[in-house]
C-alpha cells in the first residue's frame, strides 16, 4: 500500500490536472479522479510514472462509466419498446413509444415513483421485495407504481396526436 503522504502529495500535485484532461475525455470527471487516486492507494507500489498512470486509470474510468451508460440506455430502450405498459388500455396498443421519450418521463417522477417503475418493470421485482427495498408496505409499494403508471399513461396520451 502506498502511504497516506505520498498520496496526499500526488493528490496536491495532480488532482486539478487530472480534472481538466478528465473533463477533455468525458462526463464524471471529478468522480473518475478520485477512483483513480482510490486505484492508486490500493497498489502495492507506486508506479515509475504516477502522472501517466492517473491520467490512464481516470480516463478508463470515464470510458468505462459512458460505456456502461450506454448498455444502461440500450436495456431501458428495449425493455419500454418489449413492455406493453399500458395494458387494457386499447388506445396505447398501436402507439409505438420511443424508449429515449419513455426514459425521460420516469425522470420526471418523483424518486419513490420511479424507484417503484424501475425496480418492478425493469428488474422484475415483486411489490413484496420493493417493499422491502424502500421501507414500505407491499400495498404502498403498489399504490406508488399505479401512481407512476398513470402519470406514464397520461404523458403518452398527451404525446398521441388528435
Amino acid at each position: 500500500m502506498i502511504d497516506p503522504a505520498t498520496l496526499t502529495r500526488l493528490w496536491r500535485e495532480h488532482a486539478d490536472r487530472l480534472v481538466m484532461i478528465a473533463r477533455a475525455t468525458g462526463e464524471g470527471a471529478e468522480d473518475a479522479v478520485q477512483e483513480a487516486f482510490v486505484a492508486l492507494a490500493q497498489q502495492s507500489e507506486l508506479p515509475d510514472d504516477p502522472l501517466a498512470w492517473l491520467v490512464r486509470t481516470t480516463r478508463n474510468q470515464i470510458l468505462s462509466s459512458w460505456r456502461g451508460r450506454l448498455r444502461r440506455r440500450a436495456r431501458e430502450r428495449a425493455v419500454a419498446l418489449t413492455r406493453n405498459w399500458f395494458t387494457g388500455s386499447s388506445e396505447y396498443h398501436e402507439q409505438k413509444l420511443d424508449g429515449q421519450e419513455v426514459t425521460s418521463w420516469l425522470g420526471e417522477l418523483d424518486e419513490d415513483l420511479r424507484s417503484v417503475i424501475v425496480m418492478h418493470l425493469w428488474a422484475g421485482m415483486t411489490f413484496r421485495q420493493i417493499a422491502d427495498v424502500l421501507d414500505c408496505s407491499a400495498a404502498t409499494a403498489n399504490r406508488r407504481y399505479q401512481r407512476a403508471l398513470s402519470a406514464l399513461q397520461q404523458r403518452a396520451h398527451q404525446k398521441q396526436p388528435g
